[in-house]
């Protein structure tokens, strides 16, 4: 599929391992960015982890990708995280990220669409750093119900090292 945004097209793929070196230049990008609350926020990207983990996409992960020239956005889901997808195929954990320039145009309602379209599960979870207030809205505009707040969850190392 593809939708204009911003002026650019962008095409919305769903991803399998071929895509791992397109969505680690991404995610590496994040790195610089402030406003960035994935992963490489609170900890050093493992390319090597991130390799073996691409194999399961389009399996127990689904990702769904938003490239132009480069990637701009994603949005993953895990089935069955913490108990198993034998367990809780029903269940599945989400993380997205949007480039900065692409941020508030709608895109990430655009995949997270996409992601419905592509996934069978009956409950979503995500986990939310409490100073992502854009997330937060995101997530309460598309229905999620806030279960709790954990104090000392996740660490910025880039902060922990300031």
């Amino acid at each position: 599929m593809k939708v204009e945004i911003n002026g650019n097209i962008v095409e919305i793929i769903n991803a399998t391992n071929e895509n791992v070196n397109e969505y680690l230049d991404f995610i590496s990008s994040l790195s610089n960015d402030e406003d960035n609350y994935t992963l490489t926020r609170y900890s050093k990207i493992d390319k090597d982890k991130i390799l073996e983990w691409s194999k399961s996409w389009g399996n127990q992960t689904t990702m769904i990708l938003a490239q132009t020239n480069q990637v701009v956005g994603f949005i993953q889901l895990i089935k069955g995280k913490y108990f198993g997808m034998e367990r809780q195929f029903h269940v599945g954990e989400i993380a997205y990220a949007v480039r900065k320039d692409f941020r508030g145009k709608g895109l990430i309602y655009v995949i997270f669409n996409e992601l419905l379209r592509a996934v069978d599960v009956k409950i979503l979870t995500a986990w939310v750093d409490s100073r992502n207030i854009r997330s937060q809205r995101l997530l309460q505009n598309l229905g999620f119900n806030r279960d709790c707040e954990v104090d000392s969850f996740m660490w910025s190392v880039k902060e922990k090292n300031s």
